[in-house]
């Protein structure tokens, strides 16, 4: 337990920052994928490029899950530098929520996170209760 302590919330983050990561990567894999598939029906070189381009802005429907997923590793990352009377400029979890969001965003999560915490106790009392 101290070992995980003294590294505070780096596991978080990276694992965030993988998410994150993962779900850029995936927009370049559909994107080169809608680029190939114009290629293989002669579409002209500009075409294929502005379809590409296109294919990759656009939004997957997994996209809110797995922002939410980093997000909450974030804020929970951010919880036990606190907890832990860690320097919040070690804090790599804040240091990423803010490069990326910004102070006000962060201030949003964190009171949309103590609102979720605060009615985790009912949501388990009644998820057991209804086994």
């Amino acid at each position: 337990m101290q070992r995980h302590r003294r590294r505070g919330c780096d596991p978080l983050a990276q694992l965030a920052r993988d998410i994150l990561n993962g779900k850029d990567l995936l927009h370049e894999a559909v994107g080169r994928a809608v680029g190939g598939f114009f290629g293989l029906v002669g579409r002209p070189r500009i075409e294929r490029a502005f379809a590409q381009e296109l294919a990759r802005r656009i939004p997957l429907p997994i996209d809110a899950k797995l922002s939410a997923a980093a997000r909450g590793l974030q804020i929970a990352g951010i919880y036990i530098c606190v907890v832990g009377n860690r320097d919040l400029a070690d804090c790599a979890c804040l240091r990423d929520v803010i490069r990326v969001e910004g102070k006000e965003r962060l201030q949003r999560l964190i009171h949309g996170a103590m609102g979720d915490w605060q009615s985790l106790p009912r949501r388990m009392r009644d998820g057991v209760t209804g086994l």
